[in-house]
């Protein structure tokens, strides 16, 4: 099987969902900022100390380290802001966007301190930037507001399965 990379904005829910969907598949599930807050420290930490350069440095160098085969990847909620980065994942699995409304994301998020660019004053509008790029690199795209993460990794499984996706098995 090859490997389902999780994309969307921060607060969409991919670090939650990787979970189900992995363990409905009897893959490993992976997470890129995870991986790199193992290497490199705290992301809050690289963004005051290196900026975001270089975090976007250090992601691209660990998207290229994901399995390609059975696993499920959550990713950073701007991975896809390095064109290197979306043709990567478009070229090595099938991606899936989790698309939840700036409405939703700014409830779920409204008191977390814990991510650098939520600390912007123009959020929203790197929301809306973005939103064109996250459509344009997936093969499949999921509205999450409201749904639980095992609701939207059934509905990820049987999208797959009604598409019976021929790139899940290239």
């Amino acid at each position: 099987m090859r490997t389902i990379f999780l994309i969307g904005f921060m607060g969409s829910g991919k670090s939650s969902v990787v979970h189900y969907l992995a363990e409905r598949l009897d893959v490993c599930h992976k997470d890129t900022d995870e991986e790199i807050i193992k290497m490199h420290g705290p992301i809050a930490s690289i963004f005051e100390n290196y900026g975001e350069e270089t975090f976007r440095r250090f992601e691209t160098n660990v998207l290229k380290k994901m399995p390609v085969e059975d696993a499920v990847i959550a990713t950073g909620g701007g991975i896809i802001e390095k064109e290197v980065n979306r043709s990567w994942l478009m070229e090595h699995g099938i991606v899936v966007h989790l698309h939840t409304t700036w409405g939703e994301i700014n409830r779920r998020l409204v008191d977390d301190e814990s991510r650098p660019l939520w600390q912007l004053h123009d959020k929203e509008q790197l929301f809306e930037n973005r939103q064109s790029k996250y459509k344009n690199t997936a093969d499949i795209s999921i509205v999450t507001d409201g749904k639980s993460p095992e609701e939207i990794a059934t509905e990820i499984l049987r999208i797959i399965k009604m598409e019976n996706m021929d790139k899940l098995h290239s």
